[in-house]
């Protein structure tokens, strides 16, 4: 497993500390992952990760398990129905 502290491209202990978040320009909302399967949709923040010599960034989210489906969650949309299975889907 690879240093928490090194960046992962030129593996540098040089990442940069302190409150660092990905914002749209627009409305300044945080960028979030979005996993939808069967009509449920979970969420979870990308956060980056930046090293201070050669600028590379490393995306991640912190805790990967809010993306797992579990059977207590609820379809976003109630109406919800799954689709057919098509030609392409094999």
């Amino acid at each position: 497993m690879s240093e928490p502290n090194a960046c992962s491209k030129c593996g540098e202990k040089s990442i940069l500390k302190g409150d660092i978040g990905l914002r749209t320009s627009r409305d300044l909302e945080l960028i979030m992952v979005v996993r939808t399967d069967h009509g449920i949709e979970k969420k979870v923040p990308l956060q980056p990760q930046v090293c201070g010599k050669c600028g590379f960034v490393d995306l991640f989210v912190e805790e990967p398990q809010k993306l797992m489906i579990t059977r207590n969650d609820k379809p976003v949309d109630p109406d919800y129905k799954h689709r057919p299975l098509l030609e392409y889907d094999f």
